[in-house]
């Protein structure tokens, strides 16, 4: 369906005005037929705003499918986008259309957390409240915080997600398909602590040197 004309509110002014129509064509420059038609529906309906329910009806995300797609999330919500909409064989456009604008709906990485037994959520109780009441007694200022972390000269990588993208496997293993990995690679160990009054320079301890 054609959009509606951008002169349809100037039209309908003049006609208030009592500017006859084929004035009003003559001074907008536009077809008599827009004119007309303009001066028609507004005597008809005492507006110049479309009808309800004008333009092209929606075919793909349709009322039913969007309840549909709704039920199917409510029953697992772990489905993936792109496989509901090859279920229901409609495009993943139009699936993430229905799941995004109209049911609002976020995807969420799933992510790992720890099983807490009993016996360690109530030690863990006890701990934060013994840190607590050392933080009302000003003990907290002598707590040194420390942390060391292993570096390695060897090369790490993801194999589902590294690629290479060459015409020949020839050329994909000169670009670096494959990766060489020691059993032992050379690695330093750094050493940092950080407490109230200041923190530690960094200690690097070479893990060679002690084996």
């Amino acid at each position: 369906m054609a959009p509606p004309s951008p002169h349809r509110s100037s039209i309908l002014n003049l006609f208030k005005a009592g500017v006859p129509p084929v004035d009003i064509i003559k001074r907008l420059g536009v077809p008599s037929r827009t004119v007309y038609d303009s001066i028609s529906r507004f005597k008809k309906l005492g507006t110049f705003l479309d009808r309800c329910g004008r333009g092209r009806k929606p075919t793909v995300v349709t009322p039913d499918r969007i309840k549909a797609v709704k039920e199917r999330i409510r029953r697992n919500p772990h489905r993936s986008i792109r496989k509901m909409a090859k279920g229901m064989k409609i495009s993943s456009r139009s699936m993430g259309r229905i799941v995004k604008d109209k049911l609002k709906l976020t995807c969420y990485r799933v992510r790992k957390a720890a099983i807490l037994s009993e016996a360690t959520t109530k030690k863990r109780l006890e701990r934060s409240k013994k840190l607590l009441q050392r933080t009302r007694n000003g003990e907290h200022l002598v707590t040194v915080f420390s942390d060391e972390k292993l570096f390695t000269v060897q090369a790490e990588f993801n194999p589902q997600n590294h690629r290479v993208l060459a015409e020949t496997s020839e050329e994909a293993f000169a670009n670096g398909r494959t990766i060489h990995q020691a059993s032992h690679p050379a690695s330093v160990m750094v050493f940092g602590a950080v407490c109230a009054d200041g923190k530690s320079p960094l200690l690097f301890v070479d893990q060679e040197s002690n084996q």
